[in-house]
């Protein structure tokens, strides 16, 4: 076990997990071994030391006489009892593989039980045909999903501190003021957006037609890219779901629960390689989703120390600070990510729509996106944007996407916005519920997942 998980340190700088073992378990022989050659190099070294003590440990076995000191026996068994009584309280609370059992049986027992999940969602998951046609011969569509943004600590959006420097001074994207999420939760939200399941609707979002199901039909190539831990209790239905693009990758493999990766950093920009590399590809019709750590909790572990740029005097205020450092390093990554999208398509859409909001003391002393009877606002006001490559805005209506700005919008319809926007004909679009329409219904009643409706006090 110590060869494995020092193996591991040295491959993937950190410590053996089941999100990464379910990356492995991915991929074939030569993508196994194209990744050990680029993690490894001449860190792989570094394991002959553990060899040698293994093979001095086995050559060398030492003898043990038996100690007949009677207060030796007392302690031994004192702490026999201590790890009976341990053992008994952490099974009758169900947490013994999680409290008691070490990190390798740990990892290897959840990695099971995982992947007969992952194995069941995937003879039930398989992308459906549907009826739909791509009216442009080249053309990328890229979605990035943020991570509990709330539009109010967006500098862009009128925040007075100067937490999106770079967005706010770019005038080649076009943002609105009044859209919200459907859930406050990512589950929830991310998969109503991306499938015609909606709130208005009594369709069941694993089981409708969704986005890679469309795009796949009209001849696009699809990929998912992520930054968020591809197992775990947040991730484990989204990543089932990403996981019908033609190629999914995952940045995000320090931690074996989506828990964990809260308290580990990953950066977002782990995400540019992939998708250069994605957008470099020959496929002349992508359609690209980028999903982010963005500003999830906890604050300080989203960002780079070289972006711990606002501090705070007390809790609340250094919560407040860590949150709008997390602003400004999504600021950088979102500016970068457009300029390599720039720079690597001719013919290219962008939308950027963060999962759910977060109330980070804008209502009450609470911070968090839960909630307990109505929904807070913050929870829901998301940030939301677009930005077109040049080819692209030679066949827009521009001045009707402008006209948006104000208007009231729920990204549950996102499914419907994103296939317009790619031009897809296809029975299964609703005009209305798209917010790029002529046809879009700006009449309709924003009633969120607390059955209450959100433009109502």
């Amino acid at each position: 076990m110590s060869l494995i998980e020092g193996l591991h340190w040295i491959i993937l700088n950190g410590p053996l997990s089941h999100s990464s073992l379910f990356v492995i378990s991915a991929t074939n022989f030569q993508e196994s071994t194209e990744f050990l050659g680029v993690k490894t190099g001449l860190s792989i070294a570094l394991i002959l030391p553990l060899f040698w003590l293994i093979y001095k440990a086995w050559r060398y076995q030492p003898n043990y006489e038996p100690f007949k000191n009677v207060l030796f026996n007392y302690l031994q068994g004192a702490i026999i009892l201590t790890f009976g009584v341990f053992i008994i309280e952490n099974t009758q609370a169900n947490r013994l593989i999680r409290k008691g059992i070490p990190h390798f049986p740990k990892v290897a027992i959840t990695f099971q039980s995982e992947t007969k999940l992952f194995k069941q969602a995937k003879e039930t998951k398989a992308t459906k045909f549907v009826e739909a046609e791509a009216t442009d011969n080249q053309q990328t569509v890229v979605l990035i999903i943020g991570e509990s943004a709330n539009r109010n600590h967006w500098q862009l959006y009128g925040n007075k501190t100067p937490t999106t420097p770079l967005l706010s001074s770019r005038n080649d994207i076009y943002y609105f003021d009044n859209v919200i999420s459907s859930h406050s939760n990512t589950i929830a939200s991310v998969l109503e957006s991306l499938t015609e399941a909606a709130l208005d609707n009594n369709i069941i979002r694993t089981e409708g037609t969704d986005i890679f199901d469309v795009f796949h039909s009209a001849g696009y190539s699809t990929y998912w890219i992520s930054n968020q831990a591809p197992v775990g209790i947040w991730e484990n239905l989204i990543t089932i779901f990403a996981n019908k693009a033609n190629q999914s990758v995952y940045t995000n493999l320090g931690s074996s629960s989506s828990m964990e990766s809260t308290l580990t950093r990953s950066y977002d920009e782990l995400l540019f390689e992939p998708t250069i590399r994605a957008l470099k590809e020959p496929d002349s019709l992508k359609l690209i989703v980028l999903h982010t750590m963005g500003s999830h909790t906890s604050y300080e572990k989203r960002y780079p120390s070289s972006f711990n740029q606002f501090k705070g005097k007390d809790k609340k205020s250094k919560t407040i600070a860590e949150y709008h450092n997390t602003i400004l390093y999504t600021d950088y990554v979102l500016d970068s990510l457009l300029k390599i999208i720039e720079s690597n398509t001719k013919n290219a859409v962008v939308v950027y729509a963060s999962d759910h909001g977060q109330n980070v003391y804008d209502e009450g002393d609470i911070v968090g996106h839960t909630y307990s009877g109505k929904i807070p606002k913050p929870n829901v006001e998301i940030p939301y944007f677009y930005w077109f490559s040049t080819e692209y805005m030679k066949n827009i209506d521009l001045e009707l996407i402008k006209s948006r700005k104000n208007e009231p919008y729920v990204t549950d319809n996102l499914f419907h916005t994103l296939i317009d926007l790619a031009k897809i004909r296809t029975p299964i679009l609703k005009p209305e519920a798209s917010f790029v329409n002529p046809d879009f219904d700006n009449t309709r009643k924003r009633i969120l997942e607390d059955e209450k409706d959100y433009d109502e006090e």
